[in-house]
């Protein structure tokens, strides 16, 4: 079975443009891995130094969110942890069927 899901990921607290472009791209990775690369949009900001990834543009399908959300949420601590020790991460799920 299948939900509707909108991601919102903030990276903040990032040190510098180098860090956040190392961030973007070790994220982009990971949404390539979990086949959503097309479904978000990914932002590099530079004043102060974060990245946003959403989905905007209109929820995610995801077949077995649970099983699914946990193995998401560890790539993409591991992926930006490898980069960007001290960042700070948040990532929150919403759910457009249920509001």
């Amino acid at each position: 079975m299948s939900v509707n899901i909108h991601l919102s990921l903030h990276i903040n607290d990032l040190s510098s443009s180098d860090e956040a472009d190392a961030v973007e791209t070790a994220l982009r990775t990971v949404l390539r891995d979990h086949s959503i690369e097309k479904e978000v949009r990914v932002g590099v900001f530079l004043s102060p130094h974060w990245v946003k990834v959403t989905s905007e543009d209109g929820p995610l399908s995801v077949r077995r969110f649970g099983q699914w959300s946990v193995a998401f949420e560890r790539d993409v601590t591991e992926a930006v942890r490898a980069v960007a020790p001290s960042a700070d991460i948040d990532l929150e799920w919403d759910y457009p069927d249920y509001d």
